[in-house]
Formats: structure tokens, sequence, C-alpha cells
């Protein structure tokens, strides 16, 4: 592709899947730039606290008309070479129409990081318009097909090797036995709860938002530490942790998600529930370990605490195809490498 800048639509932080393509982007030489809906919309409510609270239940359309009029104005002013929109951000269709009239050069790209459930009007509305559209899980390929996206792709999530990369830990030594990092979710609270049963007497801690309004175990309550980790905070924590636990949302089922790939970018050992579309390249007690039922969760558990050198080389060869293979500048290349293909 012979264009040097990318303008990335997204939410923009130090944390999030935007900035991990934007630290990829430069990697590979590109100009990078970024709109913010979010943040660019709250230049337009009004009735302060009041307006933002009716804006995130009701879509009110002339505030998101504005924002989506900046997004046109710095399309213009910039000309970048691609534009990358991520996730269910309020762009209107009309919005990338007009970007096409002004900027025919500028190549579309819509990445989904999310399951289909959370697919929204605005999204749909700009199908068609997509140059090249990227799916984070394989099996939804059909279904976006069928609701009309252009040039739709599996792209999948990945390792941030500039956010999350560490060294993996050479001795055997850990500050935590068994930790969790996410979300409550009944499901997640199910399998955490077999683990306290079993291995209660062991270092156990649990981060992440929710646990303390819907855990129902007290016990298992007691091993809620807070709201969790982000960015260089979050690989830190994974690290020093002998067992990482990942259970997938049912509704993410059967990708992977984030923290899949960010707990061996960490270089942590992750104990993670089945993952059908990743299972042939992250081989079960080589690159990670998988578990299907409560009786397998406890059977693997104790396998890794009773074999600490094949856990290691599990850390080493996880974090290896991050490197190698599953990292946000192979993704990138990969999208680059499909929008060429809409040049020839």
């Amino acid at each position: 592709m012979g264009g040097s800048k990318i303008l990335i639509v997204g939410t923009i932080n130090n944390f999030c899947l935007e900035s991990s393509y934007s630290s990829s982007a430069k990697a590979l030489g590109y100009e990078v730039l970024s709109f913010d809906p979010d943040q660019e919309i709250k230049k337009h409510i009004k009735l302060g606290k009041m307006g933002r609270m009716i804006y995130d239940f009701l879509n009110v359309e002339v505030w998101a008309r504005k924002m989506n009029r900046e997004l046109i104005v710095k399309v213009k002013r910039e000309t970048p070479d691609v534009l990358l929109v991520t996730g269910g951000s309020k762009i209107f269709y009309g919005t990338l129409s007009t970007i096409k009239v002004i900027l025919p050069s500028c190549k579309l790209v819509w990445i989904w990081p999310d399951t289909p459930m959370n697919l929204n009007s605005n999204v749909l509305d700009c199908s068609r318009l997509f140059d090249v559209s990227a799916t984070y899980s394989k099996s939804t390929l059909p279904v976006y097909k069928t609701l009309g996206f252009n040039n739709v792709h599996w792209i999948p999530l990945a390792g941030d090797l500039f956010m999350h990369l560490n060294e993996v830990n050479q001795d055997d030594v850990f500050k935590c036995d068994i930790s969790f990092v996410g979300m409550w979710r009944p499901e997640r609270e199910k399998y955490l709860k077999i683990i306290n049963d079993n291995f209660g007497h062991l270092n156990i801690e649990i981060y992440g938002n929710y646990w303390e309004r819907n855990c129902q175990d007290k016990q298992l309550l007691k091993k809620w530490k807070g709201s969790g980790f982000y960015a260089k905070a979050l690989s830190d924590h994974f690290k020093t942790c002998r067992i990482n636990i990942n259970i997938i949302d049912d509704t993410n089922y059967p990708a992977a998600n984030m923290r899949f790939f960010e707990i061996p970018t960490s270089g942590g050992l992750q104990v993670c529930s089945s993952c059908p579309e990743f299972e042939e390249e992250f081989v079960d007690k080589r690159d990670v370990v998988y578990f299907n039922n409560e009786g397998e969760l406890i059977e693997k558990i104790k396998w890794i605490l009773e074999h600490s050198d094949e856990a290691h080389e599990i850390r080493m060869s996880a974090q290896s195809k991050i490197k190698e293979t599953h990292n946000y500048t192979k993704r990138l290349q990969n999208i680059i490498q499909l929008l060429n293909a809409t040049q020839s």
C-alpha cells in the first residue's frame, strides 16, 4: 500500500484495542491519527451531567451528527490513506459515504472485536461501505456475509508486544498461586467456586468489576481483591501468578477473547475454558491448559502444581507463538495486504 497515514476511529486510551493497533502502525512506519467519538461528542452534549445521562440511554441524533461532521472535517484536512473504525462507534453511514465522496482514495476498514450480540444499527447501516471488514471470530463469517458486510475476513485478537510483553519468570517463585482477572459472570463464579472449594488453601486472588455486587458465594467473595489492572500493571500481575484462569464469556464462544492472548504475552501460564477456534494453534499442555468441565479443571490445576518444569515450557512456547505470529503488528500487516488486494 502506497499511503502512510492511518486515522483510527474509536476509544482512545492507553490500554484499549485501538492503542494496540496504533502502536503497531507506528512501528510499521505509518503516521497515526486518532478520533474518539465518545470524547468528541461530549463537546456537544447539552444539559451537563443530566445531558450525558440522557445520551447514555437515548441516542440524541443532533449531538451525534455534530460529532460526525467533525470526523468528516478531520478527514478532509488530514487526508488519511486508511480510516480504521473499531467496534460500534456512533458513526453514521452518511458520514462514511461523504468521506468516500470527499476522499475516494481513503480505504475504510471496520474491526469488530466482540460478539454479534453487541452489533448496533449504525454498524449495520455502514456494512457495505467498508473496503475490508474484520471479525475476531471465524465462526461469525457466514453471519456477517449474510448481513451484507463487504469483504469480511477473520482477523482475531492478538498480543500487544508494546503494552504487555514481559520476560517469562525463570524461577518457580510466584506471589500468587491462582488468579482470575475479569468482570463477574455467572459461569465465571461457577468455575471459580470449584477452584476455591478444592484449592482454597492456596493464595487465590480475583480482580474485576461487579463481583462485590453479584457474587453469591460468600467464601469466594473473600478472594476478591479489587476492580482490576490495566496495561503494564495487568502484564506484571499475570507474570507473577503461577496460574492465570481464563473463563471465556459464554457469548464469546467459540472465539478467543483478549485475555487469551494477554496472559501468554505477559509471560503467564493460562488455564482456559474451551476455545475451539484456537485449540489447533494453541495446543493443550503445550501452549495453554484447557478445561471443558469441572472435573477437568480440578485435574489440570493439580497437574500444573505437580509439574513446574512442564508449566514453564508452556509459558515459553505460548509467548513464542505470540511473538512470531499472534501479535497486532502481524494483524495489521494482514489488513494492509487485504486492502492492497482490493486495489489490484
